[in-house]
């Protein structure tokens, strides 16, 4: 990397992404070489689709992997859970102390700090890999077990976070407030409880058995659900210079999430969605 090495002053947005996508270049030799499924997705998805790359202003990769493939890459890398020297997994399964229900790969080189996080633990910069699981092939059972997950994930990020924060929507901003009473009994639960909690729900249809698949937390709640035979055979899309695996219906997949995703947002909204710090170990 050609970036100056500063553990003082944190990474710009420019060489964060570029930490993050030699992560993802390194994931990506990884699956290959293991013959593990994996497609972009969410933003990284449209960034790929639109700009070739990363949108400029976001700061992070997300990756989706169907359920078998997600449990074999920790089986694989279950004794000192490195892909390479320098990137790391963490998951639940792997470290009870893990920060997320969903499998992350940290770069060891880095030394990451979120500004709204109460909970005191080490991790470096990271790219996140969602697990692709079976869903109902009912629309009313969808609905009723992502927004199940949705509010626990609410929950587990109350407990992990200071009050008074910013929240995914203006409305939540304010809302927060009322888990007031609540909260001391949010926290007596605790961060791994709850992780753990939604990692269990999001296991509940198999993924070999299911007519519909999708990201149980992910940001678009039932939304998310496809059906699984439209999603192959995958295809190659453009990321930052390399080629990278993507779902055969990448624009049902976009539009369904976010609905005319080639139009970028108004200039007010380009901003990274993070409030983090990532700086040189």
């Amino acid at each position: 990397m050609d970036t100056k090495r500063s553990k003082e002053k944190p990474l710009s947005l420019k060489e964060l992404q570029r930490v993050e996508y030699e992560i993802l270049e390194v994931l990506k030799d990884f699956c290959d070489k293991n013959h593990l499924r994996y497609y972009l997705c969410n933003g990284t998805l449209i960034g790929a689709v639109r700009h070739k790359g990363f949108i400029p202003w976001d700061d992070d990769i997300d990756v989706m992997m169907p359920r078998p493939d997600y449990e074999k890459l920790k089986r694989i890398v279950r004794k000192d859970g490195k892909l390479d020297e320098y990137r790391k997994l963490d998951d639940l399964r792997l470290n009870r102390q893990a920060l997320s229900s969903v499998m992350r790969v940290y770069d060891l080189r880095t030394k990451l700090e979120f500004k709204d996080f109460i909970l005191k633990k080490d991790f470096g910069c990271w790219i996140d890999i969602f697990p692709l699981d079976g869903m109902s092939s009912s629309s009313v059972m969808r609905f009723v077990q992502c927004k199940l997950v949705r509010v626990i994930r609410d929950l587990s990020i109350a407990n992990d976070t200071k009050l008074g924060v910013k929240r995914r929507t203006k409305l939540l901003t304010i809302l927060q407030y009322g888990i007031l009473p609540v909260l001391p009994f949010i926290r007596m639960v605790g961060h791994e409880r709850w992780i753990r909690l939604i990692d269990r729900l999001s296991r509940r249809y198999r993924f070999r058995d299911s007519e519909y698949v999708g990201v149980i937390a992910g940001i678009a709640g039932h939304k998310e659900a496809m059906l699984k035979t439209r999603m192959e055979p995958a295809i190659l899309v453009d990321f930052e210079g390399d080629k990278f695996t993507a779902m055969a219906n990448y624009d049902e997949y976009l539009t369904n999430l976010y609905g005319d995703y080639m139009t970028p947002p108004d200039e007010k909204k380009r901003v990274s969605r993070h409030v983090i710090e990532v700086y040189w170990r």
